[in-house]
């Protein structure tokens, strides 16, 4: 974008949050029946809810123009009587999902409200889960389903890197393309506008103020909420945290990796077993000198069907793109040392076996139509008008390790890619300050977490004069997520009283599980 259209966007952008700070945007609310969903069968859980989309002009500057709408799924409160009305009741928890992209509504969310982790918020008020704007049950969607399936498509025509580059840019922008005839403007999709979607959402379903819990981006969001409409807030969780004042998505991403790759190997030290039989840093070491020699040729047959074997190079970026992907659970933060040893101790041939092996298998999950985890072009719209990434050098790798640069640098150059694609506008300066606010605020963080590290919750906390940070040191990305029962506790007493003494006990005396061993 030239710099002259760029400050003139952010000169409207800056009339428009001026617009959306101020009273509740209206909102109709239509009922979609059945529910986007339902519990599994046998759930012996009674659940009261009811669904539908809060509908919000696309553009509220142009109240008149295109629509979004916005699906939610509410579970009423067990102790209310169909006869009150909503808003005599405790306030209703609003939940999102994080991504950007991401929605919590679906089959799996009900096992949250279980009598032991979150039910007994559900026994005193309503839980809304909301979708933001283009995510998930939105209408409209802003998926690409052709981007979902790059990776084999790619591999099918036999494409090398640049090649597949190529195909990507071609496939993103006939998605935009496609979206922009269909009457969507990406730059109406931002932060500030789902914040003010958020708003909209609680005003048309008839409260007057809520409890906010956000996980990853959706604690990100909650800051935004927290600048600009703190008066519908009686008090916020926010569930792995980013500070607003990160101004590239990717300027933090190797430090982040080596704060958590550091941790990990602390925890490894403190074990007797763990330190005498692995060495994480080591081990990261020697995998990533095997491709020295360059990219390792691999292979991988279909199990289902032996005629099908796909061929293929593995390269030093699939190796670091396996260790981030397992630093992000529990489990595979336990099984982490094992899978890097059983990947390095062979040599160049163990990682063409078995890291080809897990190469294979997703390439084949991508041969269908997949479904959605992520939008993909909401995903990049939010972060190139918040975070955005105009240059690789925006990385910090002031002392990072091999491993953090290798995958600090892929995802430098992706982001980077995607934020040419989607070309939208910077959200104002302003909105890159740490949000300073009085609501009663829950920041939950997990030590081993490689996406937002606990010292970037330590920095949102910094300006929340009633913030309370929890951390987990054997927790990973997103406690709730994690179904972190000690989390569910703590937070189950936050909401039922924002200015209580919290039960952090449990959080003191958790004990991590255990790294597998090779015997095991």
């Amino acid at each position: 974008m030239a710099q002259g259209a760029a400050v003139a966007a952010q000169v409207i952008l800056a009339l428009a949050l001026t617009s959306l700070s101020g009273a509740a945007t209206a909102a109709r609310v239509e009922p979609v029946v059945p529910c986007f969903a339902t519990p599994a069968p046998g759930t012996a859980i009674d659940f009261r809810m009811d669904c539908g989309y809060v509908v919000v002009p696309q553009d509220p500057l142009a109240p008149d123009g295109s629509e979004v709408k916005l699906g939610f799924l509410r579970l009423s409160a067990r102790s209310a009587k169909d006869a009150t009305p909503p808003q005599t009741r405790a306030a209703p928890l609003f939940m999102l999902a994080g991504g950007p992209g991401g929605s919590l509504i679906q089959a799996e969310v009900f096992a949250l409200f279980r009598p032991e982790f979150l039910g007994p918020i559900l026994d005193q008020r309503d839980v809304v889960i909301l979708d933001q704007r283009g995510a998930g049950h939105v209408v409209p969607f802003l998926g690409c389903e052709a981007f979902d399936r790059l990776g084999w498509t790619a591999y099918s025509l036999g494409l090398e890197q640049e090649q597949s580059i190529a195909l990507e840019h071609a496939v993103l922008d006939r998605c935009i393309v496609d979206l922009r005839r269909q009457g969507v403007d990406l730059a109406t999709y931002n932060s500030v506008a789902i914040a003010a979607d958020l708003n909209a959402a609680r005003a048309g379903l008839g409260y007057e103020r809520i409890v906010y819990y956000g996980a990853s981006y959706g604690a990100q969001l909650g800051q935004h909420l927290m600048r600009d409409f703190p008066g519908m807030l009686e008090s916020v969780v926010l569930d792995g945290a980013n500070p607003l004042s990160r101004k590239s998505w990717i300027e933090d991403k190797a430090l982040d990796v080596d704060y958590s790759i550091q941790h990990l190997a602390a925890l490894c030290e403190a074990d007797t077993k763990c330190r005498a039989t692995y060495d994480i840093p080591l081990l990261i070491e020697r995998g990533l000198k095997l491709f020295d020699a360059g990219p390792i040729p691999a292979s991988y047959t279909d199990p289902k069907d032996p005629g099908t074997t796909l061929k293929f190079d593995i390269r030093q970026s699939d190796f670091a793109t396996l260790i981030y992907e397992m630093q992000g659970t529990k489990i595979g933060v336990m099984a982490l040392p094992l899978t890097l040893k059983t990947l390095v101790d062979g040599g160049r041939a163990s990682m063409a076996n078995e890291l080809g092996k897990m190469i294979g298998q997703q390439l084949l999950a991508l041969r269908g139509a997949p479904l959605w985890s992520t939008a993909a072009i909401m995903h990049m719209a939010v972060v190139c008008s918040d975070d955005p990434v105009r240059s690789a050098d925006e990385l910090v790798l002031d002392r990072a390790s091999r491993y953090a640069t290798v995958l600090g640098t892929g995802a430098a150059a992706q982001y980077l890619r995607y934020c040419r694609s989607v070309d939208v506008p910077s959200l104002p300066d302003s909105t890159d300050v740490n949000v300073a606010s009085a609501v009663p605020t829950l920041i939950l963080s997990g030590g081993l977490d490689a996406q937002t590290p606990t010292f970037r919750s330590e920095l949102v906390a910094r300006s929340l004069p009633n913030a309370r940070l929890v951390v987990f040191p054997d927790g990973t990305h997103v406690q709730l997520g994690a179904i972190n029962l000690c989390a569910g506790r703590i937070m189950v007493e936050f909401v039922g009283d924002p200015k209580g003494a919290l039960p952090l006990e449990c959080a003191r005396t958790l004990r991590f599980p255990g790294f597998v061993l090779p015997e095991e």
